[in-house]
């Protein structure tokens, strides 16, 4: 028999449970607080017993036989309803008291009588007794206490406590229900939004109370999980559309110039023809390759190789390297590096848009031009700057130049894929860095921001 949902929920069972458990507490603290008033109350019981023997083993002792006779008497006389007293002679006769002859237990001796635990006798009214005696000479006297009071004060302390343990697993199974309703309903808005997502809904975030608790800290890191998911769907989408529309042309252009093998006659003119194929070949398979190391960047794989390393040394490196690239270019290449200014990292993918950045800017910045190489610290954190004089970048198209494949109208006739700003990209977003385009009036200034935590020594 299947139950229904709400009674399958964890926070049904976990109030069940706690229902259970403090059903079970209930229970042992009412039960050793039941054992433990009924002693008490018997250990009053008893203790008054052992006040009037006492009493009478005193006036005994002052007055002999008729010391204990006016005790007696006198006890009899002020005794309340629940009271009972009895004085044997030595003949076994009754002296005084308000308890018959029968009442001595038969064959229980006197000094056994005096030791033992109180002994339940029935009254001269059928009442339910607890008594003691002891003998005084030859006389014996008794002590009783009607019992039927203090049992009737055990039940409805046993009803009381019942009664209590009955409520306390009521109220905690209803109260961890409630409770477990909040909970209940924030799965359910959950698992709805889930199930969206799996249709393809993948805008939608999960909803976060903004309690703090450990449903709204699961639902931000999946709603951070889901942004990540939507950022690379879009991107792979992106990439799909650029693949076809960039790659287009020289695959076309491959096709054409395979045909052309087929009908050319002449040796020259067949190298020529295989020349420009392999050429075509291998821009193409530089683009996937390309391609494939953003792929492994955006899935961070390459974290695994962050080590400390000294910013400052790499971007003087870099500057070396392009500074006679940069002159034949017809360009000046200047730097301006903060020294001993060190990073947690990837050396290489951090060479890798260093050198992306400096060779986009010779590449598309007319000769003779300025470029300028900037590293220093900064808010806190680090700062890398490309700045150069050329045309720059419109507003309307700085975000877009950072897609795959994405290349502006005037540089299509440039060498290039379109992939090395987007590969720059994914590096500062494995490091936690940001990426401002701004305006260098004239020219672009392209700023790689990393943040504080980023600095070696700090991380972690």
């Amino acid at each position: 028999m299947r139950l229904p949902d709400r009674f399958r929920t964890i926070s049904f069972r976990l109030s069940l449970g706690y229902g259970l458990m403090f059903g079970l507490s209930a229970v042992a603290i009412m039960a050793v607080t039941y054992v433990a008033a009924s002693s008490q109350m018997e250990g009053i019981v008893r203790a008054s017993i052992a006040e009037d023997l006492a009493l009478f083993a005193h006036g005994f002792k002052e007055g002999g036989e008729g010391g204990l006779r006016q005790e007696v008497q006198e006890r009899v006389d002020s005794a309340a309803a629940d009271r009972f007293f009895l004085l044997l002679g030595p003949n076994g006769e009754r002296v005084a008291g308000n308890l018959p002859t029968s009442a001595w237990i038969a064959g229980v001796s006197a000094t056994h009588l005096s030791h033992a635990a109180p002994e339940a006798m029935e009254g001269a009214r059928g009442d339910t007794l607890y008594a003691e005696g002891i003998s005084l000479g030859d006389y014996r006297v008794l002590a009783a206490r009607r019992s039927d009071i203090l049992e009737v004060i055990r039940s409805i302390l046993l009803s009381a406590i019942l009664s209590g343990c009955v409520v306390t697993v009521a109220l905690a199974l209803v109260g961890g229900i409630v409770v477990g309703l909040g909970p209940s309903r924030r799965v359910d808005a959950i698992a709805a939004t889930t199930r969206s997502i799996v249709e393809g809904r993948l805008d939608l975030r999960l909803p976060v109370s903004g309690r703090g608790d450990e449903l709204d800290r699961l639902a931000t890191d999946i709603n951070a999980m889901l942004a990540r998911i939507e950022t690379l769907v879009e991107s792979l989408r992106q990439v799909s559309a650029d693949i076809a529309h960039d790659l287009r042309t020289p695959l076309a252009r491959l096709r054409q110039g395979l045909e052309g093998i087929g009908r050319t006659r002449d040796k020259a003119g067949l190298e020529r023809a295989v020349e420009a194929a392999v050429a075509e070949t291998d821009a193409i398979i530089e683009t996937f390759n390309a391609l494939l190391r953003i792929a492994q960047i955006d899935a961070g794989a390459r974290k695994a190789r962050f080590r400390p390393i000294d910013l400052s040394e790499l971007c003087e490196r870099v500057a070396d390297a392009y500074g006679e690239v940069a002159v034949d270019a017809g360009h000046d290449l200047s730097t301006a590096i903060d020294r001993r200014l060190a990073i947690t990292g990837d050396a290489d993918l951090l060479t890798q848009l260093l050198a992306n950045l400096v060779e986009n800017a010779i590449t598309h910045v007319p000769a003779p031009g300025r470029i300028r190489l900037a590293a220093r610290r900064e808010a806190g954190g680090a700062l890398l700057e490309v700045a150069d004089n050329g045309p720059g970048v419109p507003e309307a198209e700085r975000t877009r130049i950072f897609r795959r494949l994405y290349r502006l109208d005037r540089s299509r006739s440039t060498p290039g894929h379109g992939l090395g700003l987007a590969l720059v990209a994914s590096i500062a977003e494995l490091h936690g860095a940001r990426i401002d385009v701004g305006s260098a009036d004239p020219g672009l200034v392209m700023r790689v921001v990393f943040p504080p935590e980023a600095l070696a020594g700090r991380s972690g």
